[in-house]
């Protein structure tokens, strides 16, 4: 499926960018790593692409195929050379309670995307309190997985130029335009964005404080409010 293979090719041009900068004996936390550079580089060279085409009748199609080519070269160019800098190492870990910790963020995270958004017979299924945030969003993400949404306009407000975080749900809609349903390209997207930024939470805290406990309560208290704001309303 050309998701998936968007995806890896993701990753592996993250390894190309991050194996220059820090060196991970950790593979958990090194396909982290890899997988948000290498995600957040592909969207907007997707996006750019795209961008460039918007006077065809499928922007999308031409801004894949651009991305395609040009992370085929980058890569096959880009691994024939050594990695010569790195300016952060984390070092080896316990395999086994890396893998636990990922697996249990990993799971926790699949629980949370797939129990509030989902398709079942052709009908969206939407938990409540999301509502409000996931009806334009959608909206949003159609717009480029079966619209013309470029120069990118907001859908509810034609003609005006975008003045929203968009790119997260371009790449939803990327994923769905390259074979997923609406639900899995936005669902597979947010777990996989959260389960990484979690980990790199968890490297962040060992390479600051060089305690393997630091960085994982970090990372565990991520989910817990950081003050006392909301229940002052």
């Amino acid at each position: 499926m050309l998701s998936a293979l968007y995806l890896i090719i993701a990753v592996f041009l993250g390894e190309l960018i991050c194996r220059r900068f820090i060196k991970f004996d950790s593979l958990p936390h090194r396909l982290a790593a890899d997988f948000l550079i290498g995600i957040l580089v592909s969207t907007w060279l997707t996006y750019i692409a795209s961008l460039a085409f918007y006077r065809t009748a499928n922007p999308l199609l031409y801004g894949n195929i651009i991305f395609f080519v040009i992370a085929g070269v980058s890569l096959y160019f880009g691994f024939r050379e050594r990695a010569s800098l790195n300016f952060f190492r984390l070092g080896e870990d316990d395999d086994r309670w890396v893998s636990l910790f990922t697996a249990a963020i990993f799971i926790f995270s699949s629980w949370l995307m797939f129990g509030t958004f989902g398709v079942d017979a052709d009908h969206l299924k939407i938990a409540a309190f999301l509502m409000n945030d996931f009806g334009p969003n959608l909206s949003l993400v159609q717009s480029f997985a079966v619209g013309h949404n470029f120069p990118t306009e907001y859908p509810h407000f034609i003609g005006e130029p975008i003045r929203y975080h968009f790119l997260f749900w371009f790449q939803a809609g990327n994923l769905e335009f390259l074979g997923l349903n609406i639900a899995w390209g936005l669902n597979l997207l947010s777990t996989l964005t959260l389960t990484a930024m979690l980990l790199l939470i968890d490297a962040f805290g060992r390479i600051v404080f060089d305690s393997k406990a630091t960085g994982r309560i970090a990372a565990v208290l991520f989910f817990f409010h950081g003050g006392d704001a909301a229940g002052r309303f």
